[in-house]
């Protein structure tokens, strides 16, 4: 998809996913795999959550005080990403917390789907059942509640630049972003989600402090978000990935 080729509001789409002999989805439309196979898990840890140091501040946040912590991620995929993070919160938080995820996907995949990629990993079994359970893509916005309400996830079903204009509109991150999880294929696969313009609605959903992890280390990708007050730096990365890339919003 060309970087000026967004599909019009409101239009449904659907991903066409192959599956390959180990079991793994690929995008047919992004010729781009979902994750790793031999660590896909892992990485999505080491990469996500690690990236933006979520045990350590799910672990520090206030017991004696009632909370939100919000994620935004761009490109739901398989939910790879979101069950890690939500499996870490339920390890980590305190219960007196509850955690707002809240993701963008133009081409959603089947709840079927996303069971199947996530069969890959068994220690995400009653996340899988609990989100495929109540996952269903619905024009423009879902809404789904896990782990008895302590869990809020919000998908919005449309193009990146749209999605994250809907986000600031309806408040679905009141606060802003404490993470941004940033994804959605390789740029060179997907450009119109490494734009700009998303570099421009992730600052106005930031505030100072607010972390960002990704797999990706493209030098248009670290100059973009550092225009738009990111500070952002290099690390070692996990698996495939040599080198990923972490940061936080400084601008005030």
């Amino acid at each position: 998809m060309k970087n000026d080729d967004a599909p019009s509001s409101g239009e449904q789409l659907t991903a066409a996913i192959m599956w390959d002999d180990c079991g793994m989805p690929h995008s047919v439309l992004f010729d781009d795999k979902y994750f790793c196979r031999e660590s896909g898990y892992e990485e999505a840890l080491y990469v996500a959550c690690h990236g933006n140091r979520l045990r350590e501040r799910f672990s520090a946040l206030d017991s004696l005080v009632t909370g939100t912590f919000t994620i935004i991620e761009t490109g739901f995929g398989t939910g790879l990403d979101f069950c890690c993070a939500w499996q870490l919160w339920e390890e980590c938080a305190p219960r007196s917390w509850s955690l707002n995820f809240v993701s963008l996907e133009l081409y959603p995949l089947s709840a079927e789907q996303i069971a199947r990629a996530l069969d890959l990993w068994p220690c995400l079994s009653p996340h899988k059942e609990e989100l495929a359970a109540v996952y269903k893509p619905v024009p423009d916005m879902g809404v789904y509640l896990l782990s008895e309400g302590r869990v809020r996830l919000t998908i919005v079903f449309d193009d990146v630049l749209r999605a994250l204009r809907a986000i600031s509109e309806q408040k679905l991150a009141p606060n802003g972003a404490d993470a941004w999880f940033l994804d959605g294929f390789a740029p060179s696969k997907n450009p119109r989600m490494w734009s700009d313009g998303v570099f421009e609605g992730m600052a106005r959903l930031s505030r100072p402090g607010t972390t960002l992890s990704t797999f990706t280390v493209a030098g248009f990708v670290r100059r973009g978000l550092s225009a738009r007050g990111f500070e952002v730096q290099r690390v070692s990365g996990h698996g495939e990935k040599k080198n990923v890339l972490t940061g936080h919003f400084k601008k005030e």
